[in-house]
């Protein structure tokens, strides 16, 4: 996994929507959107991905996901762009923060200037701009103290065949940096979908049948034990505790505090095909 930044300029294009980002982060937990990667085409599904605001005060990182793509190309997002420049590069993404920029203290520019921050130059136009892993660690540490956010990453990628099917896997190991990182095994969740395949487990959609090729084998995988309830290393079994479900039905599961079981869901959407 690699670390990017991505940034924003207030001052070139005005973001309507933000407040409706924000709301939808707080009731689903995350939020999809896509994003101009600058010139960089080295992105890839579960990179780390923060974004800057520059232009106007306050300047500084004020929102944070995870790639849910690689880089393609798209209509550029500026209308007034110079001919020759009608496409740019974008990155898909799910963030997992977004801070309200007048309401809400964001990581300012000025803290990083400072110490291993000022090895990196952040005010730079250009999104799409690889961050250090030395730097990016460092980073996660103050993004959570400020956030109170522990990393998550939402989809799972497809490994090679050749995979210990005889193998254990924990879950929810921790990582001791300052703060505690909970990890995700990408190879149990791999595992999880070898077994049941990449439909979703409730209402049965497949990314790869109504996309095409850029829908292969994605789909998120959903724990049926939550990761916070997991104090120490757990020997996580990847067809017993893990689940493949679809964007829409795990944002429903995540609809309240004390997540509903995948039955549960089951039922509403049953319940709503018999009306």
């Amino acid at each position: 996994m690699s670390t990017y930044l991505l940034t924003w300029n207030s001052k070139r294009w005005r973001w309507e929507n933000l407040r409706k980002c924000i709301d939808d982060i707080q009731q689903n937990g995350y939020y999809a959107y896509s994003w101009s990667s600058g010139n960089n085409k080295k992105i890839l599904p579960n990179d780390r991905l923060f974004m800057i605001h520059l232009g106007n005060e306050p300047r500084g990182i004020f929102a944070s996901g995870w790639a849910t793509s690689g880089v393609y190309k798209g209509k550029h997002w500026d209308k007034q762009s110079q001919v020759g420049k009608q496409f740019t590069l974008y990155v898909d993404i799910n963030f997992d923060v977004l801070l309200d920029l007048d309401n809400e203290v964001i990581l300012p520019l000025a803290k990083l200037k400072e110490g291993i921050f000022a090895n990196m130059r952040w005010d730079s136009q250009a999104s799409g701009v690889r961050i250090p892993n030395e730097i990016a660690i460092q980073l996660e540490i103050e993004w959570s103290k400020l956030t109170g956010k522990l990393p998550v990453a939402h989809n799972a990628e497809v490994l090679p065949e050749e995979i210990d099917h005889d193998r254990k896997y924990f879950e929810g190991a921790i990582k001791q940096i300052t703060v505690n990182i909970y990890e995700r095994n990408a190879e149990a969740r791999t595992r999880c979908i070898r077994h049941y395949g990449a439909s979703c487990y409730i209402c049965g959609f497949n990314f790869e049948r109504v996309f095409g090729k850029i829908g292969m084998g994605f789909i998120h995988v959903h724990h049926l034990k939550p990761l916070f309830e997991l104090n120490a290393e757990y020997e996580l079994n990847p067809i017993e505790d893990l689940r493949p479900v679809c964007p829409n039905c795990h944002a429903m599961i995540h609809r309240q505090k004390s997540a509903y079981s995948i039955e549960e869901i089951k039922e509403f959407l049953k319940s709503r095909s018999a009306e």
